[in-house]
């Protein structure tokens, strides 16, 4: 093993060039596989949040009185699909939406006059049946003084269907990644073999086994492999910190835009050493047959 990792090494210095050029290929390629498993896990929490925390909301006209307000709160307390709910004033909403945009607050002030509504936001029991929900809903829009009602349930059903295409699209993606990312492992390392021809027929005739011969050229693959993975989720840390405090992101993702958990990580990185590891088994099994 001392020997594997020592030639290994030696083969990485010795071709630096092509090593950092393979390095930065695979960065890349393994990057848009990082990339899209952060927007996807991304847009599935946020989805969770909104749709779990307050999936229904009734937006009241601005020229709605307190009757009005009444009869909103009396049918909402008296539906048994609803757990709770919590009654957010105009002031209290114009608030909340500058403390998410502190850099823009003089911009809001500048409008003269507050444009957000006050709102009825609902929280629903799990075990409430979609009819019953339908029903409230239906009710709700039928009451005066109700400027719009948002059921989230009925956009998360087309975002869920979006976050499916989405899936299968990264299964697409990542079929084509997982493919290059062999290729190119192959490629560079089927060049490293043919560089050591005359060092691989000494070691063949000295009698070393195809193990002993080929372990430095399957470590290097791999060597690359997990630096290039790690080269990828270094940068994508970087960006998604970069751009967690633009204030679009700060509209979907009020606490930041969340990187890839630690299993992904790993997943990542492992995903690397083995494509590099069976990129480089192609390329020195096909070499040695010709």
């Amino acid at each position: 093993m001392r020997y594997f990792i020592s030639a290994a090494l030696r083969n990485l210095w010795e071709s630096k060039v092509t090593t950092i050029f393979t390095a930065v290929t695979l960065s890349v390629g393994l990057g848009f596989l990082g990339t899209y498993l952060a927007v996807f896990i991304n847009m599935k929490a946020a989805l969770g949040a909104v749709s779990e925390r307050f999936p229904l909301s009734a937006y009241v006209a601005d020229g709605a009185n307190k009757a009005q307000r009444d009869a909103i709160e009396k049918r909402l307390k008296e539906d048994a699909s609803v757990a709770g709910y919590d009654f957010t004033s105009k002031e209290k909403a114009l608030a909340e939406f500058k403390g998410t945009l502190k850099n823009e607050s003089a911009l809001i002030d500048s409008l003269g006059r507050n444009p957000l509504p006050a709102s009825f936001d609902v929280r629903l029991k799990s075990e409430a049946s979609p009819e019953s929900v339908s029903k409230l809903v239906r009710d709700l829009r039928d009451l005066s003084g109700v400027d719009e009602v948002q059921y989230m349930q009925d956009e998360a059903g087309k975002l869920q269907s979006m976050l499916k295409s989405f899936r299968l699209a990264g299964l697409a993606l990542g079929l084509g990644v997982l493919l290059g990312v062999v290729f190119i492992s192959y490629s560079t390392l089927r060049l490293a073999v043919l560089r050591h021809s005359d060092e691989i027929d000494v070691l063949k005739l000295m009698g070393a086994t195809r193990l002993f011969i080929m372990g430095p050229f399957l470590l290097e693959g791999m060597i690359q492999g997990v630096a290039a993975a790690g080269i990828s989720l270094g940068i994508l840390y970087g960006i998604l910190r970069a751009i967690s405090g633009a204030q679009p992101v700060m509209l979907i993702a009020p606490g930041g835009l969340a990187f890839l958990p630690v299993p992904a990580c790993a997943a990542m990185l492992l995903a690397g050493g083995i494509l590099g590891l069976t990129g480089s088994f192609f390329a020195f099994s096909r070499t040695l047959r010709m």
